[in-house]
């Protein structure tokens, strides 16, 4: 399931992004580091034209608890904002407490974004969230 959740988040993403200019990649490999040593896959990417970093998203088939989804996480979206010089970065949830969290990165000027997806709501609801989701991404690019 949590494939087809992740499938589902990127393909219905890039089609809200549709006319925002610029290009959506998914599950392309980056490398955090200089040597090309540790490699990452984010779930979705979104570039200028000039191949410059845009927007990047995770998609999480997890379920939010009252204390908040697991700081690995976070950790995993910090190391994708470091890699491509984004100043934020999104986790995209099955379901959640809250619509949306913004955590503020001490000394690193990045903010990362949780989303809640609430998957048990009719098709055009949820079709809705994630061109809301887009929205955010796209209102964030300088």
């Amino acid at each position: 399931m949590p494939s087809v959740f992740e499938d589902f988040v990127t393909v219905t993403l890039r089609q809200a992004l549709v006319g925002s200019g610029g290009r959506c990649s998914v599950r392309d490999t980056m490398y955090l580091d200089d040597r090309n040593a540790i490699r990452m896959r984010p779930d979705f990417g979104w570039y200028s034209d000039g191949g410059t970093p845009l927007a990047v998203a995770d998609a999480k088939y997890k379920v939010g608890s009252r204390m908040g989804y697991p700081d690995a996480d976070l950790y995993q979206m910090l190391a994708y904002c470091t890699a491509l010089g984004l100043t934020e970065g999104h986790l995209l949830y099955a379901k959640g407490h809250a619509p949306h969290t913004a955590h503020r990165i001490k000394r690193a000027g990045i903010t990362l974004h949780q989303h809640a997806l609430e998957l048990d709501q009719p098709p055009a609801g949820l079709l809705a969230d994630i061109q809301t989701l887009a929205h955010h991404l796209t209102s964030a690019v300088p």
